[in-house]
């Protein structure tokens, strides 16, 4: 029987109600934002590694090659890495994190090792966040959809709708690691911030405050990022001076405005209808995606 992938780095005892972040970078750079996102969160409350994955079952390396680099006189090697950290100070429980890379192999035992190595630290409740881009203005409070078969208590901390997709078909690897962790008896969800994909900035940071604001309800925590908010003020001087020169572009925005309320309902569920006739590409091109098909930009 092959040793387990995933080393520990730390012995943990008696976590405080754990909970486990996730998400994974795709190849074309999907879940970027979702990944800076939870870095930053992590880098604030100084989150500490205990377990990492070994990189070298899980990936191709003439699709992802380790990088070099120079420290002092010496060349240092830096493959893919999937760390697990710690964060438990100041926070009401106790949360894992991984900001990984989407393994190329092996999934199945990528996830299985991860998952075991929840377990015995009596990991429950499993969120995996995601990053999307879509036809949603800039000018507008960023969405966010909470998925799970369940999910209540996510729901009501983070005061969004839980929905049931029913969705059957291809899944990315956070899909395959939610599927595995269901039956562990806690809450498992899956939460997706919509990013506005004309902007062309990755990691967008309307959407990384967004997500970062949603992790703090969900921790009790509270993580100040002044340069990201520089980061956003600025972003948002920028597309307003573009508007303001652009014709198109402006005229663009007011349409998405104007379709803003009608976008939002259908994707947290609150539409009358399952008919998505407007904004049906919306969901559409993440079926697709999974299935194979065009990518969109990255997120």
């Amino acid at each position: 029987m092959d040793p387990s992938p995933l080393r520990a780095l730390e012995e943990l005892h008696g976590l405080r109600d754990p909970l486990l972040i996730a998400t994974f970078v795709r190849r074309n750079g999907f879940n970027s934002t979702a990944a800076a996102a939870l870095a930053q969160f992590g880098v604030t409350h100084n989150a500490k590694p205990v377990a990492e994955i070994e990189a070298d079952p899980f990936y191709d390396f003439s699709v992802m090659p380790p990088s070099v680099r120079r420290v002092d006189d010496r060349r240092v090697l830096d493959w893919p890495t999937n760390e697990v950290r710690l964060v438990s100070e100041g926070s009401r429980r106790d949360v894992l994190l991984i900001a990984g890379v989407e393994p190329h192999l092996r999934w199945q035992a990528f996830a299985a090792a991860l998952n075991g190595y929840c377990a015995g630290q009596g990991v429950k409740d499993l969120l995996v966040l995601r990053s999307w881009p879509a036809a949603v203005p800039h000018t507008r409070p960023i969405v966010q959809r909470l998925t799970a078969a369940g999910g209540a208590t996510f729901a009501a901390e983070l005061g969004l709708k839980s929905i049931d997709t029913q969705y059957e078909g291809p899944v990315d690897f956070g899909g395959l690691l939610s599927t595995l962790h269901a039956g562990a008896g806690g809450e498992n969800a899956g939460l997706t911030v919509v990013v506005p994909n004309y902007l062309g900035v990755v990691p967008n940071p309307f959407a990384l405050l967004s997500l970062v604001a949603s992790l703090d309800r969900l921790a009790g925590t509270e993580t100040p990022l002044p340069p990201v908010e520089a980061a956003a003020d600025q972003l948002r001087a920028r597309a307003t001076e573009e508007m303001a020169k652009n014709d198109e572009l402006r005229e663009a925005v007011s349409t998405l405005e104007q379709n803003y309320e009608a976008i939002v309902a259908q994707l947290t569920g609150e539409a009358a209808t399952d008919e998505l006739p407007s904004s049906a590409d919306l969901l559409a091109d993440v079926e697709r995606f999974l299935r194979g098909g065009d990518d969109p930009p990255p997120t």
